[in-house]
């Protein structure tokens, strides 16, 4: 006999990094605004998580709010000023707002940081 198994839904996330998780995975499926959501939630449960604004701003950058994502990749670059993919992915973001000096001023940060011994 052919038993099939229904797939169970993960359980729903219970802290920062369950959302931000979940976020991440609505982000790879181009669900950007369910991403948000997630991490909006994860950003209200740890206001420090890095990753969750940078995350977030990736999400505001692919629905074309680059302002929005201008915002949460400067946050996440002042939580973690040495992640040198925040500086890249906010340089895009500046590129998109005819930003063009600050948009190579965080190409040449990116670099910087990545140059480092």
């Amino acid at each position: 006999m052919n038993q099939r198994r229904i797939p169970t839904r993960p359980p729903e996330p219970v802290d920062a990094e369950g959302f931000h998780n979940r976020g991440n995975r609505h982000g790879r499926n181009g669900s950007y605004e369910l991403a948000i959501a997630d991490y909006n939630k994860a950003i209200e449960l740890d206001p420090n998580l890095a990753d969750a604004y940078y995350n977030r701003g990736i999400s505001f950058y692919e629905t074309e709010h680059f302002d929005d994502s201008i915002a949460d990749l400067t946050r996440a670059i002042n939580l973690n000023p040495d992640a040198d993919h925040y500086y890249a992915q906010r340089s895009l973001a500046y590129i998109f707002t005819d930003r063009i000096e600050l948009a190579q001023a965080d190409e040449d940060m990116c670099e910087e940081i990545r140059n480092r011994d």
